[in-house]
């Protein structure tokens, strides 16, 4: 891991020597931008890479903030990639596997927030009848803490899911079901098991069988059983 002991040296080129560099060369970089041309390019920086690894990093990281910048529809700030290279290179001596998993992982929860409704704490008091708790936190995270409801973390602030609710209250069946449900579960793997098709439900998956206690409390109690083989 010497190589990644260094920062990758970066050099920023001028219009002269974008000039003066092969057409074909120019030409490939108008087919990875979709039939553009090379041209349409404002900025062009070469970045050296000290090794194989190192260099599909650099490729990964470049691809993934070109991503988050086209979807948030701004450039993104200095500090933002940094923060996004520093995730990347941590731990440089991981293996190939595990980065692929925690890419894996980070795409699912990206789809679970794209396709499940989730309200703030702020907007779970919104919705509260009656008078409202100075605090705007509360009482989503006073329920939180109770285990009568659950959240995952969306950037910055905690996301609870909508399907806890009814009336702006947490449906009873939810909190009977995350006492049921091991200790140990991250939030995540809650959402996730709530989200996806259960055997003990016929398929189902729980958040769809709230309305079926008892089947649904049972499999939340399965998952305390400890895996086969």
């Amino acid at each position: 891991m010497a190589d990644s002991a260094k920062s990758p040296p970066a050099l920023e080129l001028t219009s002269e020597d974008v000039e003066r560099l092969p057409a074909g060369l120019r030409g490939r970089f108008g087919s990875m931008e979709g039939g553009r041309g090379g041209d349409s390019l404002k900025r062009w920086v070469v970045i050296g890479a000290r090794s194989d690894r190192q260099a599909a990093l650099i490729r990964r990281v470049a691809t993934t903030a070109g991503r988050i910048a086209e979807h948030h529809g701004r450039e993104m700030t200095e500090r933002n990639i940094e923060t996004l290279v520093d995730l990347f290179l941590a731990d440089e001596g991981r293996a190939e596997t595990d980065r692929e998993i925690e890419q894996d992982n980070a795409e699912l929860r990206a789809r679970y927030m794209r396709e499940v409704p989730a309200w703030t704490a702020a907007r779970i008091r919104a919705l509260l009848p009656g008078p409202k708790p100075g605090n705007p936190s509360e009482p989503a995270s006073r329920w939180k803490r109770e285990r009568r409801i659950f959240a995952v973390r969306g950037g910055r602030v905690l996301l609870y899911p909508c399907f806890q609710f009814a009336d702006g209250l947490p449906l009873p069946v939810i909190g009977k079901a995350l006492k049921r449900l091991p200790d140990d579960m991250t939030p995540w793997q809650t959402a996730f098991w709530f989200r996806s098709g259960n055997g003990w439900l016929d398929g189902r998956a729980p958040q769809e069988a709230l309305d079926d206690e008892d089947r649904l409390l049972e499999a939340a109690e399965r998952m305390r059983e400890p895996a086969a083989g």
